[in-house]
């Protein structure tokens, strides 16, 4: 898990949070200097930063806008500004939350969970997203939604088609003989003949080649059959 970045010169709060994130178990550094903090998050990951206002060598509103231009995490504000128009210039310079002191550490702590909690599912739900997308130079295949985009345009291919090219996406460079491919993408039991794969390929290769007649990607290896050539 990434580190929570608390962002406090309060002796007395460092203690106190230092104790609480030990025995959570929940890894987190600490620092003083808002300038040391956005030199931090240049370089490291960090799940939810904790952020005073206050700081002896900056303002935090201003290493706030800083941060926001540097990272996604979660920013929580901790101040003793109460005023509703701290809270709305805290929103509009990209804070998630803001937390006015005094607080009760057990509400405090309940929010980093939910802040931490949210950020795994995010995480969570942007890798499943990535899972089910396959890239090649300008190309995006979509295994979810069974859409192919060039240049961020739908491509228009037919059920095998896609099917074809998903089977190759995911075999680069290796060959495969047309009775393999036939095996593979239209099954054991196709009644289908070796020119059913040479069709296809050259409507293919219409779709996604620049010059389909000089094919970039998919490769006639003679006397063989065809690979996918990553680029």
């Amino acid at each position: 898990m990434e580190p929570v970045l608390i962002v406090e010169d309060d002796k007395d709060i460092q203690r106190l949070l230092s104790t609480c994130f030990e025995q959570e178990a929940l890894p987190y550094s600490i620092t003083s200097s808002g300038l040391e903090a956005v030199e931090f998050v240049k370089t490291t990951s960090t799940s939810l930063i904790l952020l005073d206002i206050m700081l002896p060598d900056s303002n935090g509103m201003e290493i706030c806008q800083q941060m926001r231009m540097l990272t996604s995490s979660p920013i929580m504000f901790l101040s003793c500004k109460n005023k509703d128009t701290d809270k709305i210039l805290g929103f509009s310079l990209g804070a998630d939350d803001y937390v006015e002191k005094p607080f009760n550490i057990g509400v405090l702590m309940a929010r980093v969970r939910a802040h931490l909690r949210r950020g795994r599912l995010l995480q969570k739900q942007q890798q499943q997203h990535e899972e089910h997308q396959i890239y090649f130079d300008n190309i995006c295949i979509n295994t979810h939604s069974r859409e192919v985009l060039r240049d961020k345009k739908i491509i228009s291919l037919t059920a095998k088609e896609f099917d074809l090219l998903c089977f190759f996406a995911r075999h680069p460079n290796r060959v495969f003989t047309p009775e393999q491919l036939l095996d593979n993408v239209w099954g054991m039991d196709t009644l289908s003949e070796k020119r059913t794969v040479v069709v296809h390929i050259s409507s293919l290769r219409r779709s996604i080649e620049e010059n389909p007649l000089q094919p970039r990607y998919i490769i006639t290896v003679r006397g063989v059959g065809y690979k996918f050539a990553a680029v």
